[in-house]
């Protein structure tokens, strides 16, 4: 049995001691499922976002464009 059609199909034949068995087999998977870590942004190939358009400026000039001033 490879796909989900297929299993479906053949529950209902099952005894209920396989039900049961497989309740728990479902379950036990389930929660090593939740326990695996996860991908993270560390994992990640760097961004290449294209050349820079402009220089980033001193820290005064981004204090400025923040506050509102010139640029």
């Amino acid at each position: 049995m490879s796909t989900l059609a297929e299993i479906e199909q053949a529950i209902p034949q099952l005894t209920a001691g396989e039900l049961a068995e497989l309740e728990q087999f479902v379950r036990k998977t389930k929660r090593e499922k939740a326990m695996e870590p996860g991908r993270s942004e560390l994992d990640m190939e760097p961004l290449n976002l294209g050349k820079m358009l402009r220089p980033l400026g001193t820290r005064e000039e981004w204090y400025d464009e923040m506050l509102g001033g010139p640029v």
